[in-house]
């Protein structure tokens, strides 16, 4: 069975410096790049307040690996994205409802890209040594 993203997320920040670019090489996916990317990226504008949403969450079963499909619908909070038209409300609405469908881990780790801080033992160093390009990685 496949990790979920905040499995791998949370395993990396836990393991001693010289395991974490291996864990997350041995997990590397697109979505996993993606979040990390739109975490640590500046050049990335997120068009929601930095503050996680009032969400509510569930209490789905074997959806773990559902953010894998749904980071596609990450682009809709990025500036650039092809949703800058979307109105502000309808964004966090949205935004909310991604939360809700999502593995609450998941939602949480979702949750990282509004403040825009680094990951409490994941410096982007050790992101780069992992995933060589990172920043150039194109968002799907």
């Amino acid at each position: 069975m496949r990790l979920s993203l905040s499995e791998i997320v949370t395993k990396a920040q836990e393991l001693p410096k010289a395991e974490k670019v291996a864990w997350l090489r041995q997990n590397d996916s697109l979505p996993l790049r993606q979040i990390l990317r739109i975490i640590y990226d500046k050049n990335i504008e997120v068009l929601l307040p930095e503050t996680s949403p009032p969400w509510k969450k569930n209490d789905y079963h074997d959806v773990e690996g559902m953010l894998y499909k749904e980071t596609r619908r990450l682009r809709i909070f990025l500036k650039g994205g092809g949703y800058d038209h979307i109105d502000t409300v309808k964004r966090e609405n949205l935004f909310i409802s991604l939360l809700q469908d999502i593995d609450n881990n998941d939602a949480e780790l979702v949750c990282k890209i509004l403040p825009r801080k680094p990951l409490k033992g994941l410096t982007e160093a050790t992101l780069l040594e992992a995933f060589p390009g990172l920043f150039e990685t194109k968002l799907a």
